[in-house]
């Protein structure tokens, strides 16, 4: 098969959701999308390439799952609707079952999000996806990095550190019983409802991809502030303690990367409302800490003991 044959075999046809904003969709040198007036366009762009955001080992279906899930955290993160996607994939030679499986698994992602696919690139190299992901929010509502304010208490959806944990899995480092490790770096679930449901409520809001202290430290730069977290509050699921013990599991979630959970803050006087958000959800949203003045983040445990956070993961490093 030619580009043109795989296009159309796996990427096209009835299978693909579309919207009354698609105006034109895969086929022609662009598509063509009409904006509601009353929604501005979230827009990101993230690439994934094999050995360094999943493994090479990495089935069809979990590459789908990844680079789905990590674009569409970040539409979460800004508490968008998601709209649209284009797709550039490269790979490095023709498989039938490998096309078969990633383009099975996106699809049932594109139903899931009802996200259609506008059009793409495909060309041969290196494995590596690169998605530009669109998303729809209301004029003027989206949640930023940069508008937290001292006083506001820290929030974290779900546990953390179970990607990092899934990821050991995932290379061969770790043997446990605990798949829910692996599910939650196969398939990273993306809190759009609970992003969206934040509109108006939460003051700024970030996704946890290359770490919480490493992901907080950059909304508590770009709001030009500083946050005090509680170590013990921190929420850190069974399963990781069991497979990897106490204080490494600590460290995982502080540090680990790949959970894709949403870190937000919230004026103090909305700890109702983010109580009733959870029930709501079905979801866990746990208090860490508060945003303070100054600079930095300090992390401690129910002693007062600091706890030193080596940061996240960062490319050129």
């Amino acid at each position: 098969m030619d580009e043109f044959e795989i296009i159309k075999r796996y990427f096209s046809g009835p299978a693909s959701y579309k919207h009354e904003g698609v105006v034109i969709g895969p086929g022609d040198d662009c598509a063509v999308v009409r904006l509601p007036d009353d929604r501005e366009l979230c827009v990101s762009v993230d690439t994934l390439i094999s050995g360094v955001h999943f493994p090479q080992s990495a089935s069809p279906e979990m590459v789908a799952s990844r680079a789905m899930g990590v674009n569409l955290s970040d539409l979460a993160a800004m508490g968008a609707t998601p709209y649209g996607f284009t797709l550039a994939l490269t790979l490095p030679v023709v498989s039938e079952n490998w096309l078969s499986g990633f383009s099975r698994r996106l699809h049932e992602l594109i139903a899931t999000y009802r996200l259609p696919l506008l059009g793409g690139n495909l060309t041969r190299g290196e494995l590596s996806l690169t998605v530009n992901i669109m998303g729809l929010v209301p004029v003027g509502k989206s949640l930023l990095r940069s508008t937290a304010k001292p006083g506001d208490d820290i929030y974290v959806s779900g546990n953390l550190g179970n990607g990092a944990g899934g990821l050991a899995m995932a290379l061969g480092q770790v043997e446990t019983k605990h798949g829910e490790l692996l599910e939650a770096y196969s398939n990273p679930v993306p809190r759009i409802a609970l992003g969206c449901a934040l509109l108006g409520l939460a003051s700024a809001a970030i996704d946890i991809s290359d770490g919480f202290s490493a992901d907080l430290g950059h909304l508590c730069e770009a709001s030009d502030c500083g946050a005090l977290v509680w170590l013990d509050s921190i929420p850190i699921s069974d399963d990781l303690i069991t497979t990897f013990g106490q204080d490494k599991a600590r460290a995982m979630a502080i540090q680990g990367g790949d959970d894709y959970e949403l870190c937000f803050t919230v004026p103090a006087t909305q700890a109702s409302a983010i109580a009733d958000l959870a029930r709501f959800q079905g979801l866990s949203l746990s208090r860490v800490g508060k945003i303070r003045s100054g600079a930095g983040i300090e992390i401690v445990d129910s002693e007062g003991r600091s706890f030193e956070s080596t940061g996240g993961y960062k490319h050129f490093s």
